[in-house]
């Protein structure tokens, strides 16, 4: 018999009145089914260095989610799957996108998920609202391989291996992460160490690349920053030799005159709260890759971010590219103004 155990709606965001429920289910006292996610609406101005200034807004980033839980002799099996709305973007669509697929066993978790160069990164940057340049600067630097269609993660302690689809599309193995994170004091940081078959023209080569982020807290303010080098890792940090554009598997992006081209990355930010409301954080990253054309990209952002209810956030953000990131992403100035209300 399935009951229902709580039920609650959202409200208006950015003036537009967007109705949000999160449902827990639950079914023989050790099963629960819940829906989550967020409404997320933003206005963004643009001021790239060349052409006309602009202002868009959409919800395609408002995502939701369908979670399971169950103990199966004394393991813990938990389904997961999520969607958003950035399908067929490039077009002008707000059509449903498959995020997350997955399912979780104890420590090992395989599907369609984020890669093991995410997970090593992302918990210990600052927060930010820019959704298609959050970890510039870094190993995982976004584009269509921060989420494999498949992922093989294990942890064991501290440690994660992970195997996953390659970039590469003639590759003969999967793309390989092993990470290690640890707390000392009030430092948390995260090592880890990539490898994977990256082409090279009418062939291939192996890539190795190794990345560290940090995170100490300073009170209830914290300190953030993340390193990375290695060749082979433009189709992650989606910063190619010659170009700084989302990257594929069936382009050259990390190999010039028959060779794998190095590369180095770094980010710096800090979190400053204000309230226990009101908080900001400033960040800025930059990558340089060691080709021809001396090819380099930096952002930097600072945010400002109000927790007006317990699931209600409002922010505001500015932000300066100094060349194009992805190919949807101009260089230039933006300012983002946003609300989200997690469900």
């Amino acid at each position: 018999m399935l009951y229902i155990k709580k039920l609650s709606f959202g409200l208006a965001v950015l003036g537009a009145c967007v109705q949000a429920q999160a449902i827990e289910l639950v079914t023989n006292g050790d099963t629960t089914l819940s829906i989550g996610g967020y409404v997320k609406a933003e206005g963004i101005f643009y001021s790239p260095d060349e052409g006309e200034s602009e202002f868009k807004g959409n919800a395609r980033q408002t995502r939701i989610n369908l979670k399971t839980t169950k103990n199966v002799e004394d393991k813990k099996l938990t389904g997961f799957i999520e969607g958003d709305f950035y399908g067929n973007a490039a077009n002008g669509g707000s059509d449903l996108r498959l995020r997350h697929a997955y399912v979780q066993l104890d420590d090992l978790t395989v599907g369609k998920t984020w890669n093991g160069q995410f997970l090593a990164v992302y918990p210990l940057l600052t927060e930010q609202l820019d959704f298609k340049g959050t970890g510039l600067g870094t190993i995982s630097g976004g584009g269509a391989d921060i989420r494999p269609d498949l992922t093989v993660h294990y942890t064991h302690k501290g440690l994660r291996f992970t195997a996953q689809d390659p970039v590469y599309d003639e590759a003969n193995l999967p793309d390989m992460v092993v990470s290690y994170k640890n707390n000392i004091s009030d430092l948390s940081y995260n090592l880890a160490v990539t490898a994977r078959e990256a082409k090279n023209g009418n062939d291939s080569d192996v890539g190795v690349g190794a990345s560290l982020a940090g995170k100490l807290k300073l009170g209830n303010d914290s300190l953030h920053a993340s390193v990375y080098n290695g060749k082979g890792m433009g189709a992650y940090s989606t910063v190619c030799v010659g170009k700084v554009l989302g990257a594929t598997g069936a382009s050259d992006c990390d190999a010039e005159d028959g060779k794998l081209i190095s590369q180095t990355g770094f980010t710096v930010g800090y979190r400053h709260k204000f309230t226990e409301k009101l908080f900001s954080n400033l960040r800025y990253g930059e990558i340089n890759v060691d080709d021809a054309s001396d090819t380099s990209v930096n952002v930097k952002s600072i945010n400002l971010i109000y927790n007006y209810l317990p699931d209600l956030d409002f922010g505001i953000e500015w932000r300066d590219r100094s060349d194009k990131t992805l190919s949807s992403v101009k260089e230039g100035q933006q300012v983002e103004i946003m609300a989200k209300y997690n469900f």
